[in-house]
């Protein structure tokens, strides 16, 4: 069965902070920190949830097996504060969800939500898999093994040192990936995407109008896609691995650590440069065909743009 709390007030009798998250203090009205720490129950913590409409969400890995939730509250005076609600629901198969909500049947009032906020950081176990999304919000996620889906509207994702797989989407929130290892889904609308040092099976991402830039990429098959933006890309490719990069009105720009043989076709709407191609060959009117290497397992690699440029380049 499960049990709704709602946190209110300061839980453990105490201001918390989470020393090492930075939070965002207003300089007007008046804040509110909550703490309260979550047990396991009869199974490990295996899932956690977070919805928060109202504020930032950080969540970041720990060795405990359970929760610490810091709440900030911010408002225009008390009244609001006392509006404004942290609900917990733990279940004791083991997921916990965490939502966040403003009471307007509370107080007789029109706050719009706007002038108050709630920041969450949240200390998990490690090896918890996360469902987490914010609206305006900055959704952070750090020191994670078991990947997730994070959503976010106008809100930027951030995630570091994080194994498995995750799933990522925004609408005009900017996205960033460092050091990961698994596979990773991502994409946005109006933003820009950035992956540092990514290891995993898959890479896929795609942006309508913004830029890719990913550095350091070890994965097996990579699809990178933009409409309107460039596309950079340094990575090291993998025998009998899959590279695709394409950008309707922005320039390609890639440069690969060769497994020993590549197979390459592209096209481009201005400037093709294929640097130190062995052979190359007009496949037809629009692509041109290229060879790296003599090894017989060779990665099959497919550059295009539509009305931009496309660089390609082997790097030692």
């Amino acid at each position: 069965m499960k049990v709704a709390l709602v946190l209110a007030g300061l839980l453990l009798g105490g201001v918390a902070h989470a020393d090492d998250v930075d939070v965002e203090a207003d300089d007007v009205g008046v804040e509110e920190h909550d703490i309260v720490e979550v047990k396991p129950g009869k199974k490990p913590i295996e899932a956690l949830a977070v919805d928060n409409q109202l504020g930032d969400v950080t969540i970041i890995g720990h060795d405990g097996k359970g929760l610490i939730i810091y709440a900030y509250k911010h408002g225009p005076d008390d009244a609001a504060l006392d509006q404004l609600r942290v609900s917990l629901i733990p279940d004791p198969d083991g997921p916990v969800k965490i939502t966040t909500s403003l009471d307007r049947a509370a107080e007789k009032t029109t706050l719009p939500a706007g002038e108050v906020r709630i920041d969450l950081v949240i200390r998990a176990p490690r090896d918890a898999r996360i469902d987490a999304r914010v609206g305006r919000g900055k959704l952070s996620v750090r020191d994670m093994d078991a990947g997730g889906e994070l959503d976010t509207g106008a809100g930027t994702i951030s995630v570091e040192n994080v194994s498995g797989s995750v799933y990522a989407r925004s609408v005009d929130g900017n996205q960033r990936f460092e050091d990961m290892f698994g596979d990773l889904d991502v994409g946005t609308l109006t933003a820009d995407l950035a992956f540092d040092t990514v290891r995993g099976d898959e890479l896929i991402a795609s942006v309508h109008d913004g830029e890719i830039d990913a550095r350091r990429v070890k994965s097996k098959r990579i699809e990178l896609r933009a409409t309107k933006g460039k596309i950079h890309l340094e990575s090291e490719l993998v025998l009998n691995g899959s590279l695709v990069i394409e950008s309707r009105h922005g320039d390609v720009d890639v440069s690969v650590k060769s497994p020993g043989g590549i197979k390459l076709k592209a096209r481009a709407g201005a400037t093709l440069n294929l640097m130190g191609a062995e052979t190359t060959s007009n496949a037809d009117a629009e692509w041109v065909k290229a060879r790296y290497g003599k090894a017989k397992r060779a990665a099959a690699v497919e550059l295009r743009s539509r009305y931009g440029d496309v660089r390609f380049a082997i790097i030692e």
